[in-house]
């Protein structure tokens, strides 16, 4: 009997795993891949400054109400990330983003490069003891421009797969980032990764042209209010880690655990829940090259 409750529950539990694992890719989108690339004729400066990006950006994201835009000259990658909604600049200072780059083209962070900024404050020890030592001051404190002070490079070496800095260090792979408020009010987000950078095993320039990388922005989401609605606390279930099963003695329990890894939280949320929600934009592009000279 014990042995044929297992072999149903099982049968049971593998079906809602893998519907569990589609429903934990609703935090992944993808633009129109292929758009948005080309060629910058001018090197762009990294300041924080978006006056001389062209308007429109190509990339929307209506969901997390931002835009971007990326381009390549010989030497290197551009990215630009904006957005003028307060809760979604909130969300990036307060919860940390990460821009990965794939040199293969593929939608996975495995295998790239990765850019940390801003770096999720609340990993930061030093920042959680001020917190705590001063709960008057920093209880439902926004996060501010001025906090996001460090960055991490990941897996630009072998010898140092994560290397952190303070907000405007230079650093060995030849990386620049900054972020700043333009005259409208956008948080506007600037980095340029150096080619030989994404491609450590190129040979020369030529090499880059016409080869897709794939470059994912992992928006963090921030900790909710207890009882928030699609926050922690409250009702629903949440489901994380992989499928395991314990063995099948006598008297033995069944171990579950479901999911893709992030927790995903079912019987809640709704659009006030997206601040709370981790979000990964990937978009796939084909590295430009330049225009033949007229003769």
């Amino acid at each position: 009997m014990m042995k044929t409750f297992i072999f149903r529950l099982m049968a049971w539990l593998v079906p809602l795993a893998f519907a569990v694992s589609c429903k934990s890719t609703k935090g992944v989108s993808s633009a129109a891949d292929g758009q948005g690339m080309s060629w910058q004729k001018q090197p762009l400066t990294i300041d924080g400054n978006d006056s001389d990006w062209v308007r429109p950006l190509p990339g929307i994201e209506s969901t997390e109400k931002l835009t971007y835009a990326m381009t390549n000259d010989g030497e290197n990658l551009y990215v630009l990330i904006s957005t003028k909604d307060p809760a979604e600049q909130n969300k990036i200072l307060s919860g940390g983003m990460t821009v990965w780059i794939n040199n293969q083209g593929e939608k996975t962070s495995d295998e790239a490069i990765g850019l940390g900024f801003p770096l999720d404050p609340h990993n930061n020890r030093e920042k959680q003891l001020m917190a705590e030592a001063r709960p008057q001051v920093y209880k439902d404190r926004s996060a501010k421009l001025d906090d996001a002070d460090e960055y991490e490079l990941y897996g630009f070496t072998r010898q140092e797969p994560i290397q952190h800095y303070n907000y405007g260090d230079s650093n060995k792979a030849g990386v620049e980032v900054r972020m700043n408020y333009n005259g409208s009010g956008d948080l506007v987000y600037e980095a340029k990764v150096p080619l030989k950078a994404v491609f450590p095993k190129a040979n020369n320039a030529h090499y880059y042209a016409g080869r897709n990388i794939a470059v994912g922005i992992f928006i963090e989401g921030i900790p909710a209010p207890p009882g928030a609605r699609g926050g922690g606390g409250g009702g629903g279930v949440s489901i994380g880690g992989g499928l395991g099963f314990g063995s099948f003695g006598s008297g033995s329990g069944v171990g579950i655990s479901i999911g893709s890894g992030s927790l995903a939280r079912i019987g809640g949320g709704g659009g006030k829940g997206q601040p709370y929600r981790p979000k990964k934009i990937w978009h796939v592009m084909t590295l430009d090259k330049a225009p033949a000279r007229p003769f």
